[in-house]
């Protein structure tokens, strides 16, 4: 049975009041940051363009709920193919080097984004929905993971979306979609000793794969280990030996080069102690010391405005809808209502580790956004989207008349007791 909009569940009016928390932090610390100094204060005008964006995302919201994540699901491989169909302009544009007359102009050398009249598209940012909508698509009615070798099947299929938004390049993409399919197989079923023989093979090719990336991309990974000045020392005493690692140059210039963003994002946090400089104080919000603070960074400078307290406020925010997300999937008796609320969990636990894994110098800096905290259309809508399909599972809780979702053992059949030697002959004393 389906239920109207303002029948939300308990688990869905928590999810929204913490979406608003978060979303309210976002913009007031989008207001107070001018990322284009040449034109003047600009903070305001990208502030009222989120809210541009979050009540588009609002609407969309809505109307998934409206329609419900099982009509959604009918259509999950016909929206993963037109979003990973998506990426293909972007992946033509960066081997012909050419931005086809502005629609897919480059940034810092990244061709991500689709410029169309008026507003500006992500396609990355959307296929991490459709990737969970068709991962759930595929397993809800299938056992064949269950071995080692049918694992295989899901596992090639990522290829194409994974290759394409890796060549971008969207590292922090690829990262964030790896453990989501893994989780998502693991609670369909999947032995984990077969998933733990995958990722012992893919960490097997890593020295390989390693030679094959370019350099700029190795020293965003060797940038978080160049933190220790002790290894800095190292490659500087003997080049040679860890010339995999990086060169001593880059380790003698670390601080000002690959590890300049790092260095300013852990002093932003630092600085801000246990309360603050203050909502629109403080050198790195008055100052470009640390670039992208009003995206990929927007953590950083959440601690140095309101310290300790404020970076708490937001890491429980989003405690708070994964635990409500892990009740919804919990108590969901859909096998395509749990795979996704697993799968969204997943993905927004994931992206919230390594975006303020980056900030405080645990992951490498991939250009991840903050969900509904750092500025950005295309981040901010498919936020709001995944959030409407979590809460659209804990709307619609069908009753089904068969075996609980995944449950592989297979039932006995109680079969009546044969009759005692008493009851054979009722008729006429004579046996049947």
């Amino acid at each position: 049975m389906t239920r109207s909009i303002p029948s939300v569940t308990a688990p869905g009016w928590v999810i929204a009041v913490a979406i608003v928390v978060l979303l309210s932090i976002g913009v007031a610390s989008i207001w107070v940051t001018d990322t284009h100094y040449v034109r003047g204060h600009d903070g305001p005008v990208n502030a009222a363009k989120q809210g541009v964006h979050a009540l588009v995302g609002v609407g969309l919201a809505l109307l998934v709920l409206r329609v419900g994540y099982q009509r959604v699901s009918r259509y999950a491989y016909v929206l993963f193919g037109l979003s990973v169909l998506a990426l293909v302009p972007l992946l033509l544009a960066k081997v012909m080097h050419t931005s086809f007359g502005g629609l897919t102009e480059p940034r810092n050398g990244a061709y991500r984004w689709i410029q169309l009249p008026g507003f500006q598209v992500q396609p990355s940012e959307f296929v991490k929905i459709t990737f969970v909508l068709a991962l759930c698509e595929y397993l809800r009615y299938r056992r064949n993971y269950r071995t080692f070798f049918g694992l295989l099947l899901p596992l090639v299929l990522s290829i194409p979306p994974l290759g394409l938004i890796l060549v971008e390049p969207d590292l922090g993409t690829v990262l964030l979609l790896i453990p989501v399919l893994f989780v998502m197989l693991f609670m369909a079923g999947a032995k984990l000793q077969h998933l733990v023989v995958i990722v012992l093979i893919g960490a097997a090719l890593l020295p390989a794969a390693w030679g094959q990336i370019k350099g700029y991309q190795r020293l965003r990974v060797t940038a978080v280990l160049l933190q220790s000045p002790a290894l800095r020392r190292a490659v500087v005493d003997d080049p040679e030996r860890f010339a995999g690692l990086a060169t001593k140059r880059q380790a003698l210039e670390w601080a000002a080069s690959s590890g300049y963003q790092l260095v300013h994002s852990k002093n932003a946090i630092g600085s801000g102690g246990i309360l603050g400089q203050g909502w629109g104080n403080g050198p790195y919000t008055n100052h470009a010391l640390l670039p992208d603070r009003h995206n990929d960074f927007v953590f950083s400078l959440i601690g140095h405005q309101w310290g300790l307290f404020g970076s708490l406020a937001v890491l429980a925010g989003y405690t708070t809808i994964v635990l409500a997300g892990v009740r919804i999937a919990s108590v969901s008796t859909d096998a395509f209502g749990r795979l996704l609320s697993t799968g969204i969990v997943t993905l927004l636990a994931s992206q919230v580790l390594i975006n303020v894994g980056m900030a405080v110098g645990l992951m490498p800096i991939t250009g991840m956004t903050l969900p509904f905290v750092s500025y950005g259309g295309s981040s901010l809508i498919c936020s709001f989207l995944a959030a409407a399909l979590l809460v659209s599972v804990s709307q619609h809780r069908p009753f089904i008349l068969a075996t609980k979702p995944f449950d592989f053992v297979r039932q006995r059949v109680q079969l009546p007791a044969p009759p005692s030697h008493n009851e054979v002959g009722a008729y006429d004393g004579a046996p049947i």
